[in-house]
């Protein structure tokens, strides 16, 4: 292994043209080492079969203790999201009671609710903004609603813009992503204890009610998995999907004559630039020999949910209905939320696009968040009628002449998006009427 010619999975050329990476990835074979932080390194599963056979497997395990350095890796690389600490990092038996309880739980989430939320928590965001013609639709939208969104759920809606910062920092790997995660799991320590005595009807107080009767510390593990791989991901399918209608010629028809095909550009999203890059980590328990590559005891393998999309030799990619991307994991850390992540994807989506009906972008290209974990925009900048109709409140941006000022939609730079949503991916309908459909795998 020539490790000074690894591809990185982390600083600013990922961020703005993570396919080179994943090229280079690729060009070593279906399993290849990368590093992931400053010194760290890690294999990584490019390839679609092999990443199938890693996550369905039962030689490989997912706690983090089998990863002797991770202390010292979190203490200086701010790799937070790794540490134990949530349902994605917890094996066998003891993993099937919490995903048990998760699953029943989630179960009983309100998902036509969950709809009404977004579309209300939508239109208010929309209405700041709506006056001035134009905005960052990730600062100022995306990532707004996916935290409101998350927090009506678990039952702290006044938390919305903590719960939301906290997990972006641990997602982004910033300086500050050890603290914000310790952070995060004091907050959610309090919200338990305040559900303990005033119960609601949210998932929260589902998870304490559960015949299993979990301890808070399990029901604070399940709400910070919650956290952490449902705020972020969301975020970014809102982001990418939004892009797709804006630039990419198989929508602009329909977008312009009013018949957005916004369930197409989600699927096709999942796939193309999947929210969640490279995560499902796992551990090799003994040596191990994984799609021919060898494998020793404790070395991270990752699975990279985003190149697996882009795989030009998985199965079904670009074709009708395609299911074959992993964007939702597989095997038993499959995503236990897809239900509630398409959800409030597509209503976040379907309500910006009804309120701001002449929505466009500039620039077709956008630059990644930082870190290896996540494919997100930094930043949406789009253009539009202003609306100063009674009743759309908000600052107004544009100068005393009424020019709008642009500045704020030029930053929406970086990795070229082009044709890359080609494609379809996992949403779908169920019998409630309620689309189901990132890579989140618990």
């Amino acid at each position: 292994m020539n490790r000074s010619a690894l591809p990185r999975l982390h600083g600013a050329a990922f961020s703005e043209s993570p396919e080179d990476a994943y090229a280079s990835l690729r060009a070593a074979g279906p399993v290849a080492w990368a590093e992931i932080a400053p010194g760290v390194r890690a294999l990584v599963v490019t390839d679609h079969a092999a990443a199938r056979e890693l996550l369905t497997g039962a030689d490989f395990a997912r706690s983090p203790e089998h990863w002797t350095p991770l202390p010292d890796v979190v203490a200086t690389t701010h790799l937070a999201l790794l540490r134990p600490g949530g349902l994605q990092h917890v094996d066998g038996p003891e993993h099937e009671r919490l995903r048990g309880v998760l699953d029943d739980c989630l179960a009983g989430v309100d998902l036509h609710a969950v709809r009404r939320g977004v579309q209300r928590h939508g239109r208010a965001l929309v209405g700041g903004f709506a006056p001035r013609g134009h905005a960052d639709l990730m600062a100022e939208y995306a990532d707004q609603v996916a935290g409101h969104a998350v927090a009506d759920v678990l039952g702290c809606p006044d938390d919305h813009d903590r719960i939301r910062a906290y997990a972006r920092s641990v997602v982004d790997a910033g300086p500050d992503s050890v603290e914000a995660a310790g952070k995060l799991m004091r907050r959610l320590r309090e919200i338990v204890r305040e559900k303990q005595g005033s119960p609601g009807a949210d998932l929260t107080s589902r998870l304490l009610a559960h015949p299993a009767r979990l301890g808070p510390g399990e029901v604070e593990l399940l709400l910070s998995s919650m956290v952490l791989l449902g705020i972020a991901p969301t975020a970014a399918w809102i982001g990418t999907a939004l892009h797709a209608l804006l630039t990419e010629p198989a929508y602009a028809g329909e977008f312009v004559g009013g018949a957005v095909t916004i369930r197409g550009a989600m699927d096709a999203a999942l796939a193309a630039r999947c929210p969640v890059a490279n995560a499902s980590v796992h551990y090799a328990r003994r040596p191990a020999i994984l799609h021919g590559v060898v494998v020793a005891p404790g070395v991270p393998v990752l699975v990279g949910h985003a190149a697996v999309g882009t795989d030009p030799a998985r199965p079904g990619r670009g074709r009708p209905r395609d299911r074959s991307h992993l964007a939702w994991s597989a095997g038993p850390h499959h995503c236990p939320a897809q239900a509630l992540a398409a959800t409030v994807a597509e209503a976040a989506i379907e309500t910006v696009v009804d309120a701001l009906w002449d929505l466009s972008t500039p620039t077709r290209v956008i630059t990644g968040r930082p870190g290896p974990f996540q494919q997100c925009p930094v930043h949406l900048g789009v253009v539009f009628a202003p609306d100063r109709r009674d009743g759309v409140t908000g600052a107004d941006g544009g100068g005393a002449d009424g020019v709008v000022d642009t500045s704020a939609v030029t930053h929406a730079t970086g990795a070229n998006a082009g044709s890359a949503y080609a494609g379809g991916a996992d949403t779908r309908t169920d019998e409630k009427g309620v689309t189901t459909g990132h890579a989140v795998s618990a």
